[in-house]
C-alpha cells in the first residue's frame, strides 16, 4: 500500500501550517486577493443614493469606496482609543 503525501504549493502555506501548529498567527497582508470572505449588504434607497454619491465624491467605484469608509472608520475608532479583544 502506498500512502500519498501532502505537499504544500508555495512557501505561504507552509509557514502558515507552522504558525497554526504552534498557535501564533501572522500579520495579514492588507493588500492580499479578496477571496477570504464576500458578504451581501442589502441597502434602501436612501442609503445607496448616499453610497453613489460618496462614490462619485471620492473618485472611487462603490465598492472601493465602502472598504475606503470602512478602513477609516476603524482608524479613527483605534485612535478614539477603542480596543477590540478578538
Amino acid at each position: 500500500m502506498t500512502i500519498k503525501r501532502r505537499v504544500p504549493k508555495n512557501k505561504e502555506a507552509i509557514e502558515r501550517f507552522g504558525n497554526e501548529a504552534d498557535g501564533s498567527t501572522p500579520p495579514l497582508d492588507p493588500s492580499a486577493k479578496r477571496d477570504f470572505k464576500s458578504i451581501r449588504v442589502p441597502f434602501n434607497e436612501y442609503e445607496y443614493n448616499q453610497l453613489v454619491k460618496g462614490a462619485k465624491l471620492s473618485g472611487r467605484s462603490k465598492l472601493n469606496f465602502m472598504r475606503f469608509a470602512m478602513l477609516k472608520l476603524t482608524a479613527e475608532l483605534k485612535s478614539e482609543g477603542l480596543t477590540y479583544d478578538d
